[in-house]
């Protein structure tokens, strides 16, 4: 069973800060009868005795305390933004103390506000219960709550760069502390390591409670690996499975409610500087329901992240969902609307588009974050030109062939002949533009596109490492990424954002962060054949799909691979193999490998090697890496805990220079003189050379003059085999629920004894 009490990395100072009694502090938002936040009767996720009346959920009355825990936006060197929720909507008191405030702290008081698109509609009030068949159920209603929550929104500025802060928030009684620090100003050297994790695909839903994703075999076992169980086995059934492309297919050992709260889990325990959610947070954007469950595992009763480490978003095509009908796409601008809501950006020169695509700088690296659910023209697989029509790989794909859209459900036309409905409702936020509807295209010429170029100009002339974030991964061997118009299509491609690469290449962007594809794959691309490239990563695996690559059927009925990027330099389903084995006890056992929930630890840091081979000494590096979430089951199946595995294999590192470009990869730092025996390698801790784009290796792909260079196959990368840099905290092999606590009773200890109120914050600075 889940144990359901969040993991707070700041259950220390929370510990010790309840003791203290906030001494010092007039306020009496802060007296010494504050609550913990946790025990806030609105922030508890299930409801066991739902009222059902006529077939639909009553919500329930409003209750005290916080619904969603305070989360942070808008990072940024000078200021920060904190926000909240609340059901009463009761007047909250914010206090933050640090460097550049004053002594008693800078004090706030915040009114909450309501937004009718929080409302539950009466589909979801009437929607039943969820049984999977196989002992799992959530009854109707458990997951309502009361309805038109608060919100509360507190910009603090006038903060001072690279510094550590505390804040407290108190609503009806119950108090919420927590830290967080300010990035160092944008063009700054980096100076000590810098700490990212990057997911995409939470696609969070009440159903994800008893829900377990079909998972694919990967393409070949581990040697030595006995057969995955089969229709009838113990695995099959206690997690259940199915055919899918001709062949058998488990269920996960997780559901998506459990893969979620364990890849939380994981993530809390790193304690990250910053959080990427490269899109599709939720699995409905139209569905209060649906975005109730994602803040449950990140500001809730099922794990507390974003209280002291910011995230950074980009809308994903289910951002733009339920689609509704060709006659009424009001609901796709209220998924819009719901999502505006929740996050805070900083936008962009064009105020109409409410900040789908914007930027944060956090001292010497930009992050820019863009919105690529629709592009124009309109497109679908019934109106795809002639002229976009492909057959095969895209060794030989043209720029024209990669489509210009996104998605062919809806059209840019009727979202703006729908788009008064965020008036006429109330959804619309204050900066809205009723003559201006908020879905931006991205193509070439657009404004998006123009926007974009000008932000990679900016960051370039100061400086900065760059890292590009959207949904639709732009390269990708799975269901997602073919072309509209390819003998294989797919109505929902990532390759039209490859019209973006150029851009990418000009300003030596170092990796593009996607989802859409729920594969858990990295692409290198080196599109002008100069030696450096960019890495495309797929990190759709946070707690929904678990993918294969994409199959078609023959014409004898069995399926086979298309692998239609040829860019492809890693992906789970093939680099991964699952190693079964039956133990003692004759229960058998997935033991290595394999897909999992998981994310990507991006890791940058001075950069302390060898000059490499080239004679220049870099002045950082980015190092990326694929971390597994994977489940340790007893022998009844069930989750014992959970360990973090890196996935070495598709480790990636970048380096750069002062002026945050991006070296050549292929420019590998000196060997170790010492001999090394053939049979017994020794890791030097130094970097590896990066590998060049298989489309310039692949002797199909010759036909293009810029396509030159010796084969070399993805196995065969030099980066596959760099061991995995140690990020901050140190290995964590398990992360039961439990793990934490001699850690805080230790802490706890030696704070009291030092009689000090200690809050603590994200890692020691130098």
């Amino acid at each position: 069973m889940l144990n359901r009490r969040p993991l707070r990395r700041s259950s220390v100072a929370l510990a010790l800060a309840a003791s203290m009694a906030f001494v010092g502090f007039a306020s009496p938002a802060f007296a010494d009868t504050a609550i913990d936040s946790l025990e806030s009767p609105a922030l508890a996720s299930t409801n066991p005795t739902p009222e059902v009346v006529d077939g639909a959920v009553v919500p329930l009355e409003p209750r005290p305390g916080f619904r969603v825990l305070p989360y942070l936006q808008k990072p940024a060197a000078d200021q920060m933004t904190i926000n909240w929720f609340s059901e009463t909507g009761s007047d909250a008191a914010l206090v933050v103390k640090g460097p550049g405030l004053p002594a008693e702290g800078a004090v706030f008081a915040v009114a909450g506000a309501q937004n009718p698109v929080n409302d539950y509609q009466q589909a979801e009030l009437e929607i039943g219960a969820f049984d999977n068949g196989r002992g799992l159920r959530v009854e109707q209603g458990e997951w309502i709550r009361a309805n038109s929550p608060y919100k509360y929104s507190q910009l603090v500025a006038g903060l001072q760069p690279g510094s550590d802060y505390t804040y407290e928030v108190t609503v009806d009684g119950y108090r919420h502390e927590a830290g967080f620090s300010t990035p160092q100003p944008t063009g700054s050297a980096l100076t000590e390591p810098f700490y990212v994790i990057a997911f995409s695909d939470t696609e969070t839903d009440p159903k994800g409670r008893v829900t377990q994703r079909e998972w694919e075999v990967t393409t070949t076992l581990a040697d030595g690996s006995e057969p995955r169980p089969e229709p009838g086995s113990a695995w099959d059934q206690k997690f259940g499975g199915g055919n899918r492309n001709g062949q058998y297919a488990l269920n996960y050992m997780l559901t998506e409610d459990q893969g979620q709260f364990y890849n939380n889990q994981v993530i809390a325990e790193r304690s990250p500087d910053l959080l990427l959610l490269a899109g599709d947070i939720v699995e409905r954007g139209s569905s209060q329901t649906h975005w109730d469950e994602w803040f449950d595992y990140f500001a809730g009763d099922k794990g507390v992240i974003l209280d002291d480490t910011p995230i950074f978003t980009s809308l994903g095509n289910h951002e733009v969902y339920g689609y509704g009908t060709p006659d009424d796409r009001s609901l796709i601008v209220r998924s819009r609307m719901e999502y505006n809501q929740y996050f805070d950006t900083f936008g962009s020169d064009d105020p109409s588009t409410l900040g789908a695509y914007h930027r944060i700088d956090q001292g010497p690296v930009t992050f820019i974050s863009l919105d690529v659910t629709n592009g124009q023209p309109d497109t679908t697989l019934d109106t795809v030109p002639e002229s976009e029509r492909s057959v095969g790989d895209d060794s030989t794909l043209t720029p024209e062939q990669y489509g210009t859209d996104t998605q062919g459900v809806f059209t840019y036309e009727e979202y703006a002949r729908d788009w008064h409905h965020a008036f006429d409702e109330g959804w619309a936020p204050a900066d809205a533009d009723p003559a201006k509807p908020d879905q931006p295209d991205f193509m070439p010429g657009s404004p998006q596109y123009e926007w974009f170029e000008r932000q990679l100009q900016d960051a370039r002339d100061q400086g900065q490492i760059i890292v590009v974030q959207w949904h639709h991964v732009a390269y990708s061997n799975g269901v997602h990424g073919t072309t509209m118009g390819n003998d294989n299509p797919d109505n929902q491609p990532g390759t039209p954002t490859r019209h973006l690469q150029p851009l990418l290449e000009e300003y030596g962007v170092a990796a593009v962060i996607s989802g859409h594809d729920e594969m858990f794959e990295v692409s290198y691309v080196d599109e002008d054949g100069d030696g450096v490239g960019v890495y495309h990563w797929d990190v759709g695996v946070a707690s929904d799909g678990l993918r294969a690559d994409m199959k078609t059927q023959t014409d004898d009925g069995s399926y086979e691979q298309v692998l239609f990027n040829t860019h492809s330099i890693w992906m789970a389903q093939t680099d991964e193999p699952e190693m079964w084995v039956t133990n003692e006890n004759g229960v058998k056992h997935l033991v290595d490998g394999g897909k999992h929930y998981g994310h990507l630890d991006m890791l940058f840091e001075p950069y302390t090697g060898a000059p490499l081979a080239s004679g220049v000494v870099p002045a950082a590096q980015l190092t990326m890496t694929p971390v597994a979430v994977f489940p340790v089951l007893d022998d009844d199946y069930e989750v014992s805990h959970v360990e973090r595995r890196e996935l070495p294999e598709g480790t990636q590192i970048v380096y750069f220079d002062a002026a945050g470009n991006v070296l050549d990869p292929n420019a590998a730092p000196t060997e170790p003189t010492d001999p090394v025996e053939p049979t017994d390698p020794v890791e030097t801790g130094e970097p590896t050379p990066l590998p060049t784009d298989p489309a310039q290796t692949d002797p199909a792909a010759t036909d293009d003059p810029a396509q030159t260079g010796p084969a070399t196959q993805p196995g065969d990368d030099p980066a596959a085999t760099a061991p995995a840099a140690d990020g901050p905290g140190g290995d964590l092999p398990s992360t039961g629920a439990d793990g934490g606590l001699p850690w805080i009773g230790g802490m706890a200890l030696v704070a009291l004894a030092l009689g000090a109120w200690m809050l603590r914050l994200r890692r020691a600075r130098a």
